[in-house]
């Protein structure tokens, strides 16, 4: 059965033209691999301000750019343009994202290890870069998006996309090497663990235990425990205030404030201004030449 749930946000731009930004469940059956689908419809000419929720530390997205351009910048990698038809790997530092619109795009998000599951690509081969579909993968995809684009409503692109991750989940074979496991242990206890630790548990060397989860994820356990602890952190911080939050990170054995403030550097490319709490989102992106905010999904 297909689950169908949408949060729809319409708010104005600085030309006052609505702006349709749309988010849906996939079916059950895709999950934990495939997260959300995003619909973005914006009629605004030049650079827009992008949705606050899109993007996730952590995560890969799939892009099906039917109108407009984005142009993405992370700190540690030259700036690229992105193909209609595009996988993201992880963004591991900050990053600047630029859009051109008239704008008409789907996203789909995928969670640490659904890029390797669904299309086996070589994951570690493009952090903080991306891959054009149409290359990679042959005709399949530029036919979805093709598909995409003859539907007359967003609701009309759910059955399209869960026929064609479900078809790639079938087809697959590819085993995740209890990397699966790994992940959800980590998330479990909130990054809150040492590697030596995490690879007991799962009876590997460490260095097995690392080859494998980078291999499978794209990015080293190192990296994935610290962005845990980090988007559990900044969401502690958005609903404590700062005195509250401090008092907690110093119980923490395995993070406190100065590895939060170094963390949110690398991941924000600014220091923090310490905050009034705030609703969660699961991003927080930039308007004008801000950087990316990641933070948790």
């Amino acid at each position: 059965m297909m689950t169908l749930c949408s949060e729809k946000l319409s708010y104005k731009t600085s030309n006052i033209v609505p702006m349709n930004f749309q988010i849906y469940h996939p079916e059950d059956a895709l999950r934990p691999y495939v997260k959300q689908y995003y619909y973005w419809e914006d009629n605004t000419r030049g650079v827009i301000q992008l949705p606050q929720s899109l993007f996730a530390l952590g995560d890969q997205y799939m892009v099906f750019i039917q109108e407009g351009e984005a142009t993405v910048k992370p700190a540690n990698h030259p700036a690229y343009t992105l193909p209609a038809n595009s996988i993201i790997g992880h963004f591991t530092c900050a990053c600047q994202l630029q859009v051109k619109g008239p704008v008409k795009m789907v996203i789909v998000q995928l969670n640490v290890y659904g890029c390797y599951k669904l299309l086996g690509l070589d994951t570690p081969a493009f952090t903080n870069y991306y891959r054009n579909l149409d290359v990679t993968c042959g005709d399949m995809w530029a036919n979805i998006s093709a598909r995409i684009a003859k539907v007359r409503t967003p609701d009309g692109i759910i059955p399209v996309l869960n026929n064609a991750y479900r078809d790639c989940l079938e087809a697959g074979s590819r085993s995740l090497r209890q990397v699966d496991e790994m992940v959800d242990y980590l998330v479990a206890r909130k990054g809150n663990i040492s590697l030596d630790e995490l690879a007991h548990i799962f009876h590997l060397s460490r260095p097995t235990m690392e080859r494998i989860f980078t291999s499978v994820t794209g990015i080293p356990p190192q990296l994935f425990t610290r962005m845990t602890r980090f988007k559990t952190a900044l969401k502690s911080l958005q609903q404590l205030n700062f005195p509250q939050w401090q008092a907690t990170m110093s119980r923490n054995l395995y993070y406190n404030q100065a590895m939060f403030v170094k963390d949110y550097l690398l991941f924000n490319g600014e220091l923090p201004d310490y905050f009034e709490p705030v609703a969660t989102t699961i991003a927080q992106m930039p308007s004008g030449n801000r950087q990316m905010v990641a933070v948790a999904s």
